[in-house]
C-alpha cells in the first residue's frame, strides 16, 4: 500500500546516480544538493512536523522520554519475535507516512534513503517466497522519538526487519551510531515496489570484500581467513554498547594497495548511508584513528551463496557482516562506534 510513497518515481539509473553522487561527496569532500538539508535542524524540523499531525494517541504511541530505556532497546529481527514500540507506518494516514519517510529521508542520504525503502521493500518479496515463515510486512516498520525536536538533546529510531537506525541530536550535531541494515534475499526473485527483479539491495557490501581475499597470494589469504565456517551471525549483536572484539585477520596496512582500496571502498559504502556531512566527519574519525590500522578478518567460504562473514575493527569501530543464513542469501550487517553509539560521547 501507499507504494507511491516508497519513491516508485525514483528510477533505478536515477537513484544508482543518487548513491554514486553520495559517494563521491565523501571522497572528494563536496555535498549533494539533495543532501544540504540533511542537518541537525533539518531533522529536527520533519520530526515537528511529523509528530505535529498525529492525533494525541497516536503521539503517545510514538513519543518516549530521552533517558529512558527505551532509547536504546533494539533489534533487527521481525516483530512478531521483538516486539517494536513506536507508531508503525501501517498505521499512519497517507499525509503521516509522507511526513515520517521525510523523517527518514532528511536524517539519511538520498542513497541511505533509497536503501532503507528497498530494504522494507523486500519484506514483500519475502511475503512471496517459501520460507515457512510468514511474518513479513513491508508497513511494520516504526517511528519511535526521544525527548522533544528542538531540545537540547533529543533524538529518534526507524526500525524494523533487517533495519535499525538511530539518530542522536545535541545541539547541532546529528550522531548517527549505531545503525544496522540487512537483506534477505540478496537477491530479489520478484518485483515489489522499488525493488526490480535480480536487484540486489547490498551488492558491494558483499562483493568488495570477497573482491579483497580473493585478491590475496595464498600465504596473506591463510592469515585473512580465520576460520574456514562462517560465524553464523554478527558477535555483537544488539548490545547497548560495544568493546572491540577479538583481532582476527591482518592489518589493513599489510594489505596490496588494491586491497586496501577496497576497505576503503567498504567503508565509504556504509558511511554513503549518512547525510554528507555526517559521512564525512565519520569517515575522518575513521582516518585520523588509522585506517591501516583497522583489521579485515573472513570467515567461511568465498564463493557467493554460501555462508561468509567478515569483520572490519579498527581503533574507534567495528562494522559486522554475516551473511550465512539460507545457504548465503541473508545479510545481518552493523557499524558499531565503541565511543560514539546513541550519543554517548556528546551525553
Amino acid at each position: 500500500m501507499h507504494d507511491d510513497l516508497l519513491e516508485r518515481r525514483l528510477t533505478r539509473p536515477a537513484a544508482l546516480r543518487v548513491a554514486a553522487v553520495g559517494a563521491a561527496g565523501i571522497a572528494l569532500g563536496g555535498r549533494p544538493a539533495w543532501a544540504a538539508g540533511s542537518d541537525a535542524a533539518a531533522v529536527e524540523s520533519a520530526a515537528r512536523m511529523f509528530l505535529a499531525s498525529l492525533s494525541a494517541a497516536d503521539r503517545g504511541r510514538a513519543t518516549f522520554p530521552f533517558d529512558g530505556a527505551e532509547r536504546t532497546r533494539w533489534h533487527w529481527t521481525v516483530p512478531s519475535s521483538v516486539p517494536r514500540n513506536g507508531l508503525p507506518l501501517g498505521a499512519m494516514s497517507t499525509t503521516q507516512r509522507r511526513l515520517g519517510l521525510d523523517l527518514l529521508r532528511v536524517s539519511s542520504s538520498p542513497g541511505g534513503y533509497r536503501k532503507a525503502v528497498d530494504i522494507m521493500a523486500l519484506q514483500g518479496v519475502l511475503q512471496r517466497m517459501s520460507t515457512g515463515l510468514g511474518d513479513f510486512d513491508a508497513d511494520r516498520y516504526y517511528v519511535s522519538v526521544f525527548g522533544t525536536p528542538g531540545a537540547r538533546v533529543w533524538g529518534w529510531r526507524f526500525e524494523g526487519h533487517h533495519l535499525s537506525r538511530h539518530f542522536t541530536i545535541v545541539g547541532d550535531q546529528l550522531v548517527v551510531e549505531p545503525f544496522f541494515l540487512g537483506a534477505w534475499p540478496t537477491r530479489a526473485g520478484s518485483a515489489y515496489r522499488t525493488v526490480v527483479k535480480g536487484e540486489r539491495t547490498m551488492p558491494r557490501e558483499e562483493d568488495a570484500a570477497r573482491e579483497i581475499v580473493l585478491s590475496l597470494d595464498r600465504a596473506l589469504r591463510r592469515r585473512v581467513v580465520f576460520s574456514s565456517e562462517s560465524l553464523t551471525d554478527h558477535l555483537t549483536q544488539n548490545a547497548v554498547r560495544v568493546r572491540p572484539l577479538e583481532s582476527v585477520g591482518v592489518l589493513v596496512g599489510e594489505l596490496p594497495s588494491t586491497a586496501q582500496r577496497r576497505v576503503l571502498e567498504i567503508v565509504r559504502t556504509y558511511l554513503a548511508n549518512h547525510p554528507t556531512q555526517v559521512a564525512r566527519t565519520a569517515l575522518a574519525r575513521v582516518e585520523r584513528a588509522g585506517l591501516a590500522r583497522t583489521r579485515f578478518g573472513w570467515a567461511g567460504s568465498t564463493r557467493p551463496g554460501v555462508p561468509q562473514y567478515y569483520r572490519l575493527q579498527g581503533p574507534t569501530f567495528v562494522l559486522e557482516f554475516d551473511n550465512s543464513r539460507n545457504s548465503g542469501t541473508h545479510i545481518h550487517s552493523v557499524w558499531r562506534d565503541f565511543e560514539r553509539d546513541f550519543g554517548r560521547h556528546l551525553l
